[in-house]
């Protein structure tokens, strides 16, 4: 009994790696880039490989953001919407209200979608349904990339007056940053804490501790950098919208030219596998080995 019990469970683990094994191969550094000069959003592999994702209901997608279920929202500066878009790249509308040139997007650990509006200097906070209120309205000076970090409070960068403003869970802001800025746009964290700011002003990237210091990350390989965004291995993508490029940096702030020949690209959002999946991928591949 103990022998067909162990058969059963290798066989069951054989057949969930079989199954989640070509949606994790999709999923791994999958890159999205939101090109405003055609209204578009591309997809690119880790190897650079292009293929259109979506090009239908955007009107100057700037902000994109997944959700936990793999959507892909993308903010329409032009528009004053919000798109959802499932993993096809089918698209509807998520939201249309509350919103005055919606800029960067980001998500909270509990699911809601929070927009920075660049023209009336709000952010306004939306549930799963597409329902928003205003989370905050002080502190703000054209407000583009939003990023949470790992304690969950929320960055906002000033383009218009060269500041990082941090929000807690009930909208407080506070001056985080204020040195090392040149009209500010894209946010990221790497996975040690490290707040990164894309300068378009500049063209520059400054990393930011948790304190606020400053020091300068990049500045080769920049023209008019918009979007950040960290890959599952390390790597840091800039979209230049200013040569309409995408340059790709290692941990040490070397970069080399990822893809070229875009239109306007401004923001990104990365999809990886989760974790968990990675671990039942391993485990899987444990038993199939130990079976040999």
């Amino acid at each position: 009994m103990k022998t067909n019990h162990n058969q059963l469970c290798t066989a069951l683990f054989a057949v969930i790696v079989l199954v989640l094994l070509p949606s994790t191969l999709a999923l791994a550094d999958n890159i999205y880039v939101a090109t405003g000069g055609n209204n578009t959003i591309l997809r690119f592999d880790s190897s650079g490989n292009m293929t259109v994702f979506a090009n239908s209901g955007l009107s100057d997608p700037v902000g994109l953001a997944f959700d936990s279920s793999g959507n892909l929202y993308a903010a329409n500066y032009l528009g004053n919407t919000i798109e959802k878009f499932d993993s096809s790249g089918h698209g509807t509308v998520f939201a249309n209200s509350g919103l005055n040139y919606p800029d960067g997007l980001a998500f909270d650990s509990s699911g809601n979608l929070y927009a920075a509006n660049a023209y009336n200097n709000t952010i306004m906070r939306f549930n799963s349904s597409g329902i928003g209120t205003l989370f905050a309205n002080s502190g703000l000076n054209h407000p583009a990339g939003l990023a949470f970090d790992s304690s969950g409070y929320l960055y906002a960068a000033n383009f218009s007056n060269n500041t990082i403003e941090r929000f807690d869970s009930s909208g407080n802001g506070s001056v985080f940053a204020n040195s090392g800025l040149s009209y500010p746009w894209g946010l990221t964290f790497d996975s040690s804490g490290y707040l990164y700011v894309a300068n378009t002003g500049s063209d520059t990237i400054e990393r930011f501790d948790s304190s606020g210091h400053g020091t300068l990350f990049a500045n080769s390989g920049l023209n008019t950098p918009m979007g950040l965004a960290f890959d599952g291995s390390g790597n840091l993508y800039v979209a230049n919208q200013g040569n309409n490029t995408i340059e790709k940096f290692n941990s040490s702030g070397i970069g080399t030219i990822f893809a070229s020949g875009l239109s306007g690209p401004s923001s990104f959002a990365v999809q990886t596998p989760e974790p968990a999946t990675l671990l039942l991928l391993g485990l899987g591949g444990l038993v199939l080995r130990r079976r040999k």
